[in-house]
């Protein structure tokens, strides 16, 4: 075999490669771009118009009112706008520690089942929606995450934070290191707190 073709064989078997290694790259990247989508939907967090944390027994709707946050119709109070920005920003770019592995039928064992009212082993629904009650993004928080036991202490392994699936997901579930402990749907954990420092 003279130089010429054997440089000719080189430089194509460098070229194929070059382009598989390519596309091998572009596989990898837009692999992570669909993890991340799935785990941070894309919405415009200026849409966002109502918030519904709602738990199997109760149910709690915190509504946009011009640039005021209301929390209740009946006798509505003012939420803490501070809170409500740091909930929609969590959720906007939501970006578990760890994944978790897990089919629908293991959802109950983490509590992040959609609450329905009736079913055991579910969570914390956080609904974002617009003006129209579309939503826009949900998420399900379930129970608390320990850490892995230490085999040498003689102490039990230390919360490192929740389980989370976006709502009418498959899985995996997510492990949150912090953010969501405080969710709850209760007036007094949203209420504006007016009270001089």
């Amino acid at each position: 075999m003279n130089l010429r073709i054997f440089l000719l064989l080189l430089s194509a078997t460098l070229v194929g490669t070059g382009i598989w290694l390519k596309l091998e790259d572009r596989k990898a990247i837009l692999a992570e771009v669909e993890a991340y989508k799935m785990w941070s939907p894309d919405f415009d967090l200026n849409a966002v118009a109502e918030i519904l944390v709602k738990t199997n027994t109760e149910s709690l709707l915190i509504k946009k009112d011009g640039e005021t946050w209301m929390i209740g119709d009946a006798n509505p109070q003012t939420a803490d706008i501070t809170t409500i920005g740091h909930l929609v920003q969590r959720i906007k770019n939501l970006k578990p520690t760890e994944e978790v592995l897990a089919t629908r039928a293991q959802f109950s064992t983490f509590e992040v089942l959609e609450p329905d009212g009736h079913s055991q082993g579910t969570g914390t629904l956080v609904e974002l929606r617009d003006k129209d009650s579309k939503r826009l993004a949900a998420i399900v928080i379930g129970k608390q995450s320990f850490a892995q036991p230490d085999p040498r202490s003689p102490f039990p392994p230390p919360p490192n934070g929740r389980f989370v699936v976006p709502a009418a997901s498959n899985g995996p579930v997510g492990i949150v290191a912090e953010g969501f402990d405080s969710i709850r749907p209760k007036a007094e954990a949203w209420i504006q707190n007016t009270q001089a420092p």
